[in-house]
């Protein structure tokens, strides 16, 4: 019984200590687009990590693909166009005016306030209570990514406005 015993444990402490045991996740985000032509439409747009048939899947919204491990981080691009619309491929191939979204803790939210004269367009990036502006480029999410999860949310391209 002994020697049965020990072959087990050793495994099972392999299973449950392997990195690879933890690595998956499954984040679900939701929300709305408001669309150039006044329109809104509902949006799932999340992140998905787990093994598979031997390999690796790594899905982001409608898109799925097979990855060696998990990435290190994944950048939603937004980009402003004549600064009256902007484009998120990632969310839907049409140009928007605004759009919010929940994902784990993070609420991220883009809208138009025509007051504020600094931002291009009136467009606000809005990541939970911090304020972004467009500059010159185009804006990026970065979700960095532990295996767990989202380690953390970066906006770069963008300017946060002074207080």
């Amino acid at each position: 019984m002994k020697h049965r015993l020990l072959p087990c444990l050793v495994l099972l402490c392999f299973v449950l200590l392997s990195p690879y045991s933890y690595a998956q996740f499954d984040i679900y985000g939701e929300g709305t687009v408001q669309l150039a032509n006044g329109k809104s439409q509902p949006i799932d747009f999340g992140f998905s990590y787990f093994r598979q048939d031997g390999q690796y899947r790594f899905i982001v919204g409608r898109y799925s693909l097979t990855v060696p491990s998990v990435p290190q981080k994944y950048s939603l691009a937004l980009v402003l166009q004549d600064d009256k619309q902007v484009w998120v491929a990632d969310f839907i191939n049409e140009p928007l005016t605004g759009f919010d979204l929940e994902l784990a803790q993070y609420q991220l939210k883009l809208f138009q306030d025509t007051s504020l004269v600094n931002a291009r367009g009136g467009f606000v990036l809005q990541l939970n209570d911090e304020r972004y502006y467009f500059n010159r480029g185009p804006g990026q999410v970065n979700f960095l990514f532990t295996e767990q999860g989202i380690k953390e949310v970066r906006v770069e391209g963008m300017f946060k406005p002074a207080k």
